[in-house]
């Protein structure tokens, strides 16, 4: 066998360092730009005569809560996808057993920001408007989140 048929093979399952920079790239930027989303609301309002009303619509002398919800890119998530692609890149040589592991490291820092954005936009949009004080609101672990709730003015 000459030199040039037995790289053949070993050629053709490596990953590519510039495949991993680009993946890295795309899914960082995309990232970034997606996995964003925000609420506000009120419970309770004020009435035409400038009193203020209550959730259920009774007069109340207290102005009523507000909330602003808003969550952004987790910091957590971009150190995942990093740490993927290093570990895909530092194994991409690898034969035997853990022929798998350089693919499958590429595969969750494509993976895992996808999820968390559709996660972020699915807590964005599930989340009830009819909230009460009563209830706090926990954030979402995958997310950078800022949550204010202060009284209507």
């Amino acid at each position: 066998m000459s030199t040039d048929t037995q790289q053949a093979p070993t050629a053709a399952r490596r990953l590519p360092t510039r495949r991993l920079v680009a993946t890295g790239v795309v899914m960082l930027v995309g990232y970034w730009s997606v996995a964003r989303g925000s609420m506000v609301g009120a419970i309770g309002a004020v009435a035409a005569d400038g009193s203020w009303r209550d959730g259920q619509g009774q007069p109340t002398t207290e102005a009523p809560l507000t909330y602003a919800i808003e969550l952004g890119p987790s910091p957590l998530i971009v150190v995942i996808v990093l740490a993927s692609l290093i570990l895909a890149w530092a194994t991409r040589e690898v034969r035997g057993r853990l022929a798998w592991l350089a693919p499958s490291c590429e595969m969750a820092a494509i993976v895992v920001p996808v999820l968390a954005a559709i996660a972020t936009f699915a807590w964005i949009h599930g989340f009830d408007p009819a909230w009460t004080s009563e209830v706090s609101i926990t954030a979402p672990w995958w997310a950078r989140s800022s949550i204010a709730i202060d009284h209507l003015r």
